[in-house]
C-alpha cells in the first residue's frame, strides 16, 4: 500500500526552495481564510490585510529558515494571530456576528419594526453575555463557530489538547446558555450562521 502524500507537506518544501509559483498558490489558497481568521481579532480590514502581507512577506524573507511543516493552516493562523497587534489591555477585540434569527419573526402581532428592536436587543444581551467570558474562552468560540475550525485545529491555535478544547467551548456556551435564560433569550441567535 502506498503511503497517502500530504499535499501541504510538499508545498511547503517548494516554498523552502523559493519556487515563486509556490508563493502564489499558497497565497491564493490561505489569502481568505486568513483575512475571515484575523478579523476576528481585529475590526480594521486594512490593518489585517496588511498583517497577512507580512506575513507572506516574511515567509519569502525567511524561506530558507523555515522548519518543516505539514499543517500550513495552523501555521498561518499562528503567525497571524502574532501579527496582529492586541490593545495594550490585553483584552481581544472579538468580532460577533450580526445577524440573527428570530424564532417568532413569523408572528402577526408584531410589527417589523418592534422586530427589528427586538432582535438588537437581543444581541446586545448576547454580546454582553460573551464580553464576560475570559478571553480564551471567546477566542476558542470565535475558531469554533465564527472561523468553522475543528476541535483538533483550534487545539493547536491555543496549543491544548483537543480535549481541553471541547471543555472549553462546552463550558463557554454553557455560561452564555445560563445568562441568556434568564432573559428568554435563544443560544441559537448567536450561533445561527450568516447567509
Amino acid at each position: 500500500m502506498q503511503k497517502e502524500v500530504n499535499i501541504d507537506y510538499l508545498l511547503w518544501k517548494r516554498i523552502k526552495a523559493g519556487e515563486t509559483q509556490a508563493f502564489h498558490e499558497l497565497y491564493l489558497q490561505y489569502a481568505d481564510i486568513l483575512f475571515s481568521f484575523g478579523s476576528i481579532y481585529s475590526k480594521d480590514q486594512d490593518l489585517v490585510k496588511d498583517c497577512i502581507h507580512d506575513l507572506f512577506f516574511d515567509l519569502y524573507k525567511y524561506r530558507k529558515t523555515l522548519s518543516d511543516n505539514d499543517h500550513i493552516r495552523n501555521y498561518l493562523f499562528k503567525a497571524l494571530k502574532r501579527k496582529i497587534q492586541l490593545p495594550k489591555n490585553g483584552k481581544l477585540n472579538l468580532v460577533y456576528s450580526s445577524k440573527i434569527k428570530d424564532e417568532d419573526e413569523h408572528k402577526s402581532t408584531s410589527s417589523d419594526e418592534e422586530l427589528l428592536e427586538e432582535k438588537e436587543e437581543n444581541l446586545v444581551r448576547i454580546r454582553k453575555a460573551i464580553d464576560r467570558l475570559s478571553d480564551r474562552q471567546q477566542e476558542a468560540l470565535n475558531l469554533r463557530f465564527q472561523t468553522g475550525l475543528s476541535y483538533s485545529e483550534i487545539g493547536k491555535i491555543l496549543d491544548i489538547s483537543v480535549e481541553s478544547v471541547r471543555t472549553l467551548v462546552y463550558r463557554s456556551v454553557k455560561t452564555i446558555r445560563e445568562e441568556l435564560k434568564a432573559n428568554n433569550v435563544s443560544l441559537i441567535l448567536f450561533f445561527y450562521p450568516d447567509e
